[in-house]
């Protein structure tokens, strides 16, 4: 069982791609070292919304990593990129996936 966490935000307007690839990158070193984290995936849409998912073990892995992460300065680097006013921030449990039905 996994839990996903799913982050949007508008870059500010001077922001290119690859400065925010870039930005996410830096902080996988930090985010590698939390409880409970899996993997991430970062996408862009067609309206310029960001969005970063999350893959956690735990709903409380996924609601600490805020905490853990507000003081690391790959962090603050990512922020400076962004409206923050912008952030949106869910966390969910899965139901289903591609391999197999995830209700209990």
């Amino acid at each position: 069982m996994y839990i996903t966490e799913i982050l949007s935000w508008q870059a500010k307007a001077d922001v290119t791609d690859e400065q925010m690839v870039a930005a996410v990158d830096a902080m996988l070193p930090d985010l590698k070292l939390l409880p409970g984290f899996l993997f991430q995936s970062l996408s862009k849409d067609s309206q310029g919304r960001w969005i970063e998912v999350y893959f956690w073990q735990t709903a409380e892995d996924a609601h600490n990593s805020n905490e853990l992460m507000a003081k690391k300065e790959s962090l603050a680097q990512l922020m400076q990129l962004l409206h923050s006013e912008t952030i949106n921030m869910e966390v969910m449990q899965p139901l289903q996936d591609s391999g197999t039905l995830l209700l209990p």
